[in-house]
């Protein structure tokens, strides 16, 4: 799937979520999952406007029905992507909470009757859902942190950095990023500090050089230009990808810009805008070879 050829998909999905967008038709194909080829339910959401326009004609959008939009090969079993064409700030809204609820209840179901092991949920839905008790657990959240933490490994080498090396966790004390904390920590004897907004003094002083993990939200970056230092590598983590302005930023403070992709896999139609040649962290099943990709 590319941003150009991705829309040829559309009418096919539309078509596909006609014939078997069905309990019905889960329940069948659930008869014959004996073997458990289908693995996981996976429900996303689109983070920008493009996103929108690649997955969903124009009165699909604003829409809490949930749609079938790809499918995704790991490790010999498939993952089977659905969409709901809303933004984090509906999911945030205390309005919506019955929405949300029976979004959480319909993917539930799904994965019940197609037999499915698990489910799981993009962006910032595994902590949200789970501090409001709509779910009771969050396969999605050791897998992520684990291949963060191979991320930043490879960031390392990438860059020809040998040991350890000073680390920032943008949203340490979130979701994700308590565990990505341990994980580093118990790698690196020293060198790993956590900074929020509410904290900011915590920022390590000096020019070393550092490697900052944005785990926050997509528009944290920008609030910590200022900090930045020459030769500093940003690696994000957070759903969507850096924007072109943000990478132009980056890149004009002679800094670097990584992107994780997610994990090595297939998936019809590709995904786009910086998660191509992968699938993303929080629709692994398992772990698998970590993507990363440089953005400046």
């Amino acid at each position: 799937m590319t941003g150009n050829n991705f829309p040829r998909f559309l009418l096919l999905f539309e078509i596909l979520n006609f014939l078997i967008n069905h309990d019905w038709f889960f329940w069948l194909i659930g008869k014959f999952n004996a073997k458990g080829w289908i693995k996981s339910v996976f429900l996303s959401y689109p983070g920008n406007d493009q996103y929108e326009r690649e997955y969903a004609y124009k009165f699909r959008i604003g829409s809490w029905k949930i749609r079938l939009t790809a499918f995704l090969p790991q490790n010999g079993k498939l993952v089977i992507m659905f969409t709901v064409f809303v933004r984090e700030n509906e999911f945030l809204n205390k309005n919506n909470k019955e929405k949300l609820e029976e979004v959480v209840r319909h993917v539930e179901k799904i994965r019940q009757l197609l037999r499915a092991d698990q489910k799981t949920f993009a962006g910032i839905l595994p902590g949200l859902l789970l501090k409001r008790k709509l779910v009771d657990e969050t396969p999605e959240a050791d897998i992520t942190a684990a291949i963060v933490t191979e991320a930043v490994e490879l960031v390392k080498k990438k860059m020809g950095i040998e040991g350890e090396i000073t680390i920032v966790i943008l949203g340490g004390r979130g979701f994700i990023g308590k565990r990505v904390a341990g994980n580093l920590k118990s790698i690196q004897k020293f060198g790993v500090h956590i900074v929020d907004l509410d904290d900011r003094d915590k920022w390590p002083e000096g020019k070393t050089r550092k490697i900052i993990i944005n785990l926050a939200r997509h528009d944290t970056i920008p609030l910590y230009y200022d900090a930045l230092r020459e030769g500093d590598i940003v690696l994000n983590e957070a759903y969507p990808a850096p924007s072109s302005e943000i990478i132009s930023e980056i890149k004009s403070l002679n800094c670097h810009c990584f992107h994780v992709v997610g994990v090595e896999g297939a998936a019809f139609p590709r995904f786009t805008q910086g998660y191509e040649e992968g699938n993303p962290c929080c629709s692994a099943w398992s772990g698998k070879k970590a993507i990363i990709k440089k953005l400046t």
